[in-house]
C-alpha cells in the first residue's frame, strides 16, 4: 500500500490495533479492518504522514488522556459521517443488587466522586439537606461562624440541624458559600464535633465563612432520598443508587466519571477535532485542554456530563465553533493567560455548574482580542460570559462579546451578571459588548436573617474600574438590580440598548464609586445615551452613588420619568411586547437616532470550519484503502446508510409515536418490531434532510441522524420546523453528485451538511419544471416530485432531457391560469403537467400578439411571475 496525504485511518469499536486501520469496517475474512484505539491511530498517523482519522460510532472508554503534540500538527480526528463516537472517561459499574426501597448497590474498587450517569443522564449526588429540582435554595443549611470568628477551615452548624450526621464517613465532602455567594468551594471533611457543632475541613476555602452563609454535605449513602440520587458507601465499598429507571440501571449499569481530561493538545497546531462526543469526566477536570496550542479547530462536537468542557492556556488563534456543551459539572469554555485572538462562535452552552457553582459559560482572563459571538448560553448558576482583569498579569483587551443569547444566569449566586467584566487592572480595555439578548438574571445570597433573592445581579456588570467598554445594541430584560452597572470605571459608552424593567428594585443604569479602590475607583466620563427603556414599575431608571462625571441624555422611556429634558417619553414602543416581540415600532426612537436591534443575528453565527468530508474508496494495492475529500462515498457506507433503521426517525415520522415514546429509541424499535411492520408503518422522516434544512442544526448535529430526529421529536415539531431540503433535487442539481449518490437520499443530504453548503452548492433542479418540459413524464408522473427526481437521476440526465419549463411564458399565454394561480410559478407548472398539456394550452404568447401579456400586466400578474424566475 502506498500512503498519501489524502488517505485516512479508521477507528471502530470492533477494530483491532494489529490491523492496518485503512478499512472502515472489518473485511469478510476478519484479517484486516479499522484500529480499535485513538492511540494506535495517532501512532500510525505519525509514522505515515496520513493526517486524517475517522472514528466510527460507539463508546471508547479511555483510561488515560490522549495527548497531541507538535508531532501531530495538522491531523484531523473526525466522526465517521452519520455516526456518533463517544470518548468516555468513565468506569462502567454493573452487578447491582436490589437493597429494597428503590435502592441498588454494586461493589466498586475505589471511592466514587460527585459525577455519575445512568443511560447518559447525569445523576445527583446525595446531600445532607432535602433538595428539590428547580428550587436553588433547597437542600442548603445555614451556618454560624466558627467559635473564633469567620473561618476558612471550619464552620458551625445551627442547633437543631438534623441533616448533619454525628460522624463523617470516608469520601464525604462539604460544599460552602459565604453570605455573598460569590463562589462556592468543595473540600473534604476532616471531622464533625457534635459538642461544639463544628465541622472542620481538610483544606481552606476561598472566602471566610460568616454567620448566614450556607453549606451542604455530599456523598454519604445515609443522605439518599429521591430517585436520581447516588452516593458512596465507605463501610463496604459499594456504590448505592436510587435510579429513576431501575431497568436502565440493571441493563446498562452506571458510569462513574474517573478521568479529568480526555484529549489534550500540548503544543499542537492545525489540529481539527470534529463531530466527537466527550463525556464522563470529573467536575473539577477539563474534558479538552489546549496548552501552547495554536490555530486549531474544535467544531461540531458535543460535551456532556463532563466537568469543564474546554480550557485554553497560552493558546492563540483557535476556532471553537458550533459545539454543544450541556449538563456540565463546572464551566463551559475557559480562555486564559496568553490565549489571544481566539474565536468562540455559534456554540450552544446549557445547564452548566451542576456540581460547582462559581462558573461561566465562557470565561476569559489574561487574553486579548477574543471574539465571543453568536453563542446560545442558558441556565448558569453564575455568569454567562465573564471577563476577568484581576491585576496587571490578567489584562484582557480588545474583547468582543456580540450577538449571544444569554438567558437564565445568576441562578444560585450573587454580585455578578449575565455578562460581567472585572477591571482591576485599570486600563483602557477597548471592549465591545453588542447585540446580545440578555434575559432573566437572578441573584441569590444569604445572611443571618435568611435568603436574599434578586440580589446584586445585573445584565451587563462593569465591575471595579472596567474602563473603555462600549455597551450597545443589547436587549436586557428582568435583572435583579440593573440592566447595566458601571462600578468605578471610566470612559464607558452605553448606547442604543433596549431594556424592559419589571421589578421595583431594578434600574436601567447604575453608576457607583468603588470605594475599596480609593480615588482610582471614582468614575469619570461615562455616557448613557440613546437607549430605549420600558418600565412597568414607574421607578426611576437610574441609580447613582457618587457617580463622578457623566452624560445621560437622549433616552426614550415608557412607564417612568425622564432624567432630563434631553430624554423623551414614548408609548407603544414595541411591535407586540405582550407576545414577546420587542422590535421597535415607535417613530420616536428614530427621531432620537435610535435604531432597532439586529434580532436575526442573535444566537447564530456563520460557520467557518468546513464540514466533515466523506471518506471514499481509493485504489491502494487491492486492500481497499480509504481517502477523504471527494463527493464519492464508500460503497459500503452508502449501502449501510440506506439500510440502517433509525428508531428515532421512525418515531419522528408519526405524531402518535412521538407523543407516546418521545426520544426513547428502544421503545420505538420495539414498537416497530411488535406492531409497526404489521400496521404498514414506514420511516418517512429523513433526519439528515431535516438537519440540512437548518444551518444551526447542521452545526449542532452534523451527520448524526439520531440526534437530528431526537431534536425534531423534542423541539423541532413544536417550533414549527419542517423538512425543506430535498436531497434528490440536490443530487440532481450536480452531475458529480448524481454520479456519486444516485438516488441515495441519505448520502446526498450528508454531503450537503458536510461539504456542499460550505462549497456554496444550492438546489437548482426543479422536478416540476422537469416533468412539465417532458410531456411523457408529465403523463407518467403527474406532479410526483420524487418520481420525477428519481427518473432524472437514473435516466433523464443520460438521455439529455430538458429540465427547463418557462412558467412565466405559460402564464402570459394563459391569463385565466395566471388569474387562478395568482402568478405562482410552481402552480403554473403543476397546472400544465396535470391539465394544460391535455387541454392543448399554448406555452408562450405568439410574437405577433401582445394582448395576453397586456392583460397580465394590467392585472399585475406578469411582474409577479417574472419576478419569481
Amino acid at each position: 500500500m502506498t500512503d498519501s496525504a489524502s488517505q485516512a485511518f479508521f477507528v471502530a469499536t470492533n477494530g483491532n490495533d494489529s490491523w492496518s486501520g485503512r478499512l472502515a469496517a472489518p473485511n469478510a475474512e476478519g484479517t484486516d479492518g479499522p484500529f480499535a484505539t485513538l492511540d494506535r491511530a495517532q501512532s500510525a498517523m505519525r509514522a505515515t504522514g496520513v493526517r486524517d482519522t475517522y472514528v466510527r460510532g460507539g463508546t471508547y472508554t479511555l483510561d488515560r488522556t490522549v495527548t497531541l503534540t507538535g508531532a501531530d500538527n495538522g491531523v484531523r480526528i473526525m466522526a465517521y459521517p452519520g455516526e456518533t463516537p463517544v470518548l468516555s472517561g468513565g468506569q462502567r459499574v454493573t452487578g447491582f443488587t436490589d437493597l429494597g426501597g428503590g435502592l441498588y448497590a454494586a461493589p466498586v474498587a475505589s471511592a466514587t466522586g460527585l459525577d455519575l450517569s445512568i443511560g447518559g443522564v447525569r445523576q445527583k449526588v446525595a446531600q445532607s439537606g432535602d433538595w428539590n429540582a428547580g428550587d436553588a435554595k433547597s437542600g442548603w443549611s445555614f451556618l454560624e461562624a466558627a467559635a473564633t470568628g469567620a473561618s476558612k477551615t471550619s464552620l458551625r452548624y445551627t442547633a437543631g440541624d438534623a441533616s448533619v450526621p454525628a460522624s463523617v464517613q470516608a469520601g464525604t465532602v462539604i460544599q460552602t458559600f459565604d453570605t455573598e455567594h460569590l463562589a462556592d468551594n468543595i473540600v473534604g471533611v476532616a471531622g464533625i464535633d457534635t459538642a461544639s457543632r463544628t465541622i472542620s475541613f481538610t483544606q481552606g476555602v476561598q472566602y471566610a465563612l460568616r454567620t448566614g452563609g450556607t453549606f451542604r454535605l455530599l456523598n454519604d449513602d445515609a443522605f439518599l432520598r429521591d430517585a436520581g440520587e447516588f452516593a458512596w458507601r465507605a463501610e463496604d465499598g459499594r456504590l448505592v443508587v436510587k435510579p429513576q429507571d431501575a431497568a436502565t440501571l440493571l441493563s446498562q449499569g452506571a458510569v462513574v466519571s474517573r478521568l479529568g481530561t480526555l484529549v489534550a493538545l500540548n503544543g499542537a497546531s492545525g489540529v481539527t477535532l470534529q463531530g466527537l462526543t466527550f463525556s464522563d469526566t470529573v467536575y473539577d477536570g477539563s474534558a479538552l485542554t489546549l496548552t501552547n496550542a495554536a490555530d486549531n479547530s474544535v467544531a461540531g462536537n458535543r460535551f456532556v456530563n463532563v466537568g469543564t468542557a474546554m480550557t485554553l492556556t497560552g493558546s492563540p488563534r483557535n476556532t471553537i465553533e458550533a459545539n454543544r456543551l450541556e449538563h456540565l459539572g463546572a464551566s463551559g469554555i475557559k480562555v486564559g493567560y496568553g490565549s489571544n485572538a481566539n474565536l468562540i462562535s455559534g456554540n450552544s452552552i446549557s445547564d452548566i455548574g451542576e456540581v460547582l457553582k462559581g462558573v461561566a459559560g465562557v470565561s476569559v482572563y489574561g487574553s486579548n482580542d477574543t471574539r465571543i459571538t453568536g453563542n446560545d448560553i442558558r441556565n448558569s448558576p453564575r455568569y454567562g460570559v465573564s471577563l476577568k482583569n484581576w491585576d496587571s498579569a490578567t489584562v484582557n483587551t480588545g474583547t468582543v462579546v456580540e450577538y449571544n443569547r444569554i438567558w437564565n444566569t445568576m441562578l444560585e449566586t450573587a454580585d455578578g451578571g449575565a455578562i460581567e467584566m472585572l477591571g482591576r487592572s485599570n486600563v483602557d480595555t477597548r471592549t465591545v459588548i453588542q447585540g446580545n439578548d440578555i434575559r432573566n438574571v437572578g441573584g441569590l445570597a444569604s445572611n443571618a436573617s435568611g435568603w436574599l433573592e434578586r440580589y446584586k445581579s445585573f445584565g451587563v456588570y462593569l465591575d471595579d474600574m472596567a474602563n473603555g467598554v462600549t455597551v450597545k445594541d443589547n436587549f436586557i430584560q428582568n435583572t435583579g438590580w440593573a440592566s447595566v452597572f458601571v462600578h468605578g470605571g471610566d470612559s464607558n459608552r452605553v448606547t442604543n440598548n433596549v431594556a424592559v424593567l419589571s421589578n421595583p428594585r431594578e434600574r436601567f443604569i447604575r453608576l457607583e464609586w468603588s470605594p475599596n479602590a480609593g480615588t482610582i475607583g471614582l468614575l469619570a466620563d461615562n455616557s448613557v445615551t440613546g437607549n430605549v427603556i420600558a418600565s412597568s414599575t414607574g421607578v426611576d431608571y437610574w441609580e447613582f452613588w457618587t457617580p463622578g462625571s457623566y452624560s445621560v441624555t437622549g433616552n426614550l422611556v415608557q412607564g417612568t420619568r425622564v432624567f432630563n429634558s434631553g430624554d423623551a417619553v414614548g408609548s407603544g414602543l414595541f411591535v407586540n411586547a405582550a407576545a414577546g416581540d420587542y422590535r421597535l415600532s415607535s417613530s420616536a426612537a428614530a427621531s432620537l437616532g435610535i435604531h432597532d436591534l439586529d434580532w436575526a443575528r442573535i444566537g447564530t453565527a456563520a460557520a467557518t470550519v468546513p464540514g466533515i468530508p466523506a471518506p471514499s474508496i481509493v485504489a491502494s494495492g487491492g486492500t481497499g484503502g480509504v481517502a477523504g475529500g471527494s463527493a464519492t462515498p464508500t460503497a459500503a457506507a452508502s449501502v449501510a446508510a440506506a439500510a440502517v433503521f433509525v428508531p428515532l426517525a421512525y418515531i419522528a415520522s408519526y405524531t402518535d409515536l412521538s407523543a407516546a415514546f418521545g426520544a426513547n429509541a428502544a421503545a420505538g424499535l420495539a414498537h416497530y418490531i411488535a406492531n409497526g411492520q404489521a400496521e404498514g408503518r414506514t420511516v418517512t422522516f429523513n433526519p439528515l434532510a431535516y438537519t440540512a434544512s437548518y444551518l444551526d442544526l447542521s452545526s449542532a448535529f452534523g451527520t448524526d441522524p439520531a440526534s437530528a430526529a431526537a431534536h425534531y421529536i423534542t423541539s423541532g415539531r413544536a417550533e414549527g420546523r419542517t423538512v425543506t431540503f430535498d436531497p434528490l433535487a440536490y443530487a440532481a442539481s450536480y452531475a458529480d453528485l448524481g454520479a456519486a449518490f444516485g438516488t441515495d437520499q441519505t448520502s446526498a443530504a450528508a454531503h450537503y451538511i458536510a461539504s456542499g453548503r460550505a462549497e456554496g452548492r444550492k438546489v437548482t433542479f426543479d422536478p416540476l419544471a422537469y416533468v412539465a418540459a417532458n410531456p411523457d413524464l408529465a403523463a407518467a408522473f403527474g406532479t410526483n416530485r420524487t418520481a420525477a427526481e428519481t427518473h432524472y437521476l437514473t435516466n433523464g440526465r443520460a438521455e439529455n432531457r430538458s429540465t427547463v419549463f418557462n412558467a412565466t411564458a405559460y402564464l402570459a399565454a394563459n391569463p385565466d391560469v395566471a388569474a387562478a394561480t395568482g402568478g405562482d410559478l410552481g402552480a403554473a407548472m403543476r397546472h400544465y403537467a396535470l391539465m394544460g398539456r391535455l387541454e392543448g394550452r399554448a406555452l408562450s404568447v405568439p410574437v405577433a400578439s401582445s394582448k395576453s401579456a397586456d392583460v397580465l400586466a394590467s392585472a399585475g400578474l406578469l411582474a409577479a411571475a417574472s419576478g419569481g424566475m
